[in-house]
């Protein structure tokens, strides 16, 4: 794993099966002469490694990788190869950063003491705006359909089943220890920060506007 990846994940326990699906990431921007590691690489990577739960999740909702993949080739080119595409520790977009934050929002969201698999699938949904969130919206797969059928997979019909009859009352509840922050940033690229506090969010925001 490179230093930009090591430096980014420090401090949480990402799953074996999850740093293979970030080296294959990095893999597949290699291969198509890229500079960087955006969201088509970390859904590609994912897809890649193959996993068990990740690849249910999305045959049973109807997709499959495939598809996923075409979408993806249809909407990013194979760059030409230069010295920055060939540097071993590609760094990762500003969008790409978010999926893996809101990886680990999905992960804490769960109750889960690590970050797998699906919660890189969440992320990706989440982010909503990347190329990898764009391609999985193609494949008709949303953050609702996915948090249930992975539930469902991991905790049976019953708990799934809950989140159909909690999903209405929970747009009405402030989402609780957490503020989301809209960025733009240098390049364009819009991403969100998650705050615990909202001292925390407005200090940022004041820092961010010379205030």
């Amino acid at each position: 794993m490179g230093h930009d990846e090591e430096d980014f994940l420090a401090g949480y326990d990402f799953t074996n099966r999850v740093r293979g699906a970030l080296i294959k990431a990095r893999d597949e921007a290699h291969q198509r002469n890229h500079e960087y590691v955006g969201t088509e690489h970390l859904l590609l990577g994912l897809l890649a490694e193959d996993d068990t739960l990740v690849m249910d999740v999305i045959e049973n909702l109807g997709a499959n990788a495939l598809q996923i993949r075409t979408s993806i080739n249809q909407m990013v080119q194979d760059g030409q190869p230069s010295a920055r595409s060939r540097i071993p520790d590609l760094p990762y977009t500003a969008r790409a950063r978010v999926v893996l934050d809101q990886a680990i929002a999905v992960a804490h969201e769960f109750g889960d003491g690590y970050v797998g698999t699906q919660h890189i699938l969440l992320g990706l949904v989440r982010e909503r705006h990347g190329v990898g969130a764009k391609a999985l919206t193609i494949a008709g797969l949303s953050e609702a359909s996915l948090r249930r059928e992975i539930v469902r997979l991991l905790q049976g019909e019953a708990v799934a089943a809950a989140l159909d009859v909690d999903s209405p009352v929970a747009h009405d509840k402030p989402v609780p220890l957490s503020f989301a922050v809209e960025i733009r940033y240098e390049d364009g690229t819009m991403a969100k920060k998650i705050f615990t506090s909202n001292d925390d969010a407005i200090g940022f925001l004041r820092e961010r506007t010379g205030e």
